[in-house]
């Protein structure tokens, strides 16, 4: 791969991941569990090409060779995905991983099971002593603390204990049906982008039309305006999607059936302003040179 190749490459997978983190931050997903999903997605990826088979098996040392994972790595993944035990995962969010350690260690619960009550600081039983031994950091108390606050997993009373009330510091207000669309519609949007970077010449169809600077208050006529005509396109491509004659069901389902959607979608987001053009300095006019007295 060419530089400027791999320069846009990695210009384009920071422009998709930012976001993309910004979702996982929402949910308390740490580094260490993202690259954990990253590295089973490479496997994943890599085993949709029939040359990484041999004889029907999985080639582990093409995978490795492809994805730069060990064989063991590799191999450990794919026992998990045939239902084996899935290895503890690392790197969790380090709210997280005091808030799990409240709840578990027998050290920091009470004679019934529950996480016990806890003073900010104390050499052995206190909320300093839980971050220093669960979160690898001792010098990081006030954050997490701060955080699992605002997320409301930990009450402060006021006596100036600390109470865990939730087992999670994640308290997006999410249901699984949303989020699960919206990992649908993500990677189905990005599997046709991929496809047709793939194949120029027979392209499937994905079309934009962008206005860099569209007028605030135009947008409050235009927008409704495109939604109801979003909104009865999709309602004429959902009845003749719909229609029996062009729908398999059971098991008179063809092998050659299709899935496919058709979706639409407006984003919009504040233009960065432009920068500031620096001011070049004013010039001192040049004297005239001295010609004599007049």
């Amino acid at each position: 791969m060419s530089r400027p190749i791999r320069t846009a490459v990695n210009g384009a997978t920071l422009q998709l991941l930012e976001p993309f983190a910004q979702f996982l931050l929402d949910a308390r997903v740490g580094v260490g569990e993202f690259t954990t999903l990253a590295r089973r997605a490479y496997v994943r990826a890599a085993l949709r090409d029939p040359a990484n088979f041999r004889s029907g098996r999985v080639n582990v040392s093409r995978v490795a060779a492809a994805t730069g994972l060990s064989r063991v790595e590799i191999a450990a993944l794919l026992t998990e995905d045939r239902g084996g035990p899935a290895r503890k995962p690392k790197g969790r969010v380090q709210a997280e991983r005091v808030l799990l350690g409240w709840w578990n260690d027998p050290k920091f619960r009470d004679h019934s099971g529950a996480p016990v009550r806890l003073p900010r600081r104390g050499s052995t039983r206190s909320f300093a002593a839980l971050v220093k031994q669960h979160s690898g950091d001792a010098h990081n108390s006030a954050p997490i603390l701060e955080e699992l606050l605002r997320s409301q997993a930990v009450r402060e009373h006021p006596d100036g204990t600390l109470e865990a009330i939730s087992r999670t510091c994640t308290n997006v207000r999410w249901d699984e049906e949303g989020i699960q669309a919206f990992g649908e519609e993500l990677s189905e949007h990005l599997e046709t982008l991929l496809y047709n970077l793939k194949h120029p010449e027979h392209p499937r169809f994905a079309k934009r039309v962008v206005c860099a600077e569209l007028d605030a208050y135009a947008a409050r006529v235009l927008i409704p305006e495109l939604i109801e005509q979003a909104e009865l396109f999709l309602e004429g491509a959902e009845e003749s999607l719909g229609r029996p004659a062009r729908v398999k069901k059971g098991a008179s389902r063809p092998a050659n059936a299709l899935r496919f959607s058709v979706g639409l979608q407006f984003y919009q987001a504040p233009v960065p302003p432009s920068p500031k053009r620096q001011e070049r300095p004013a010039r001192r006019p040049r004297s005239l040179p001295r010609t004599g007295a007049l």
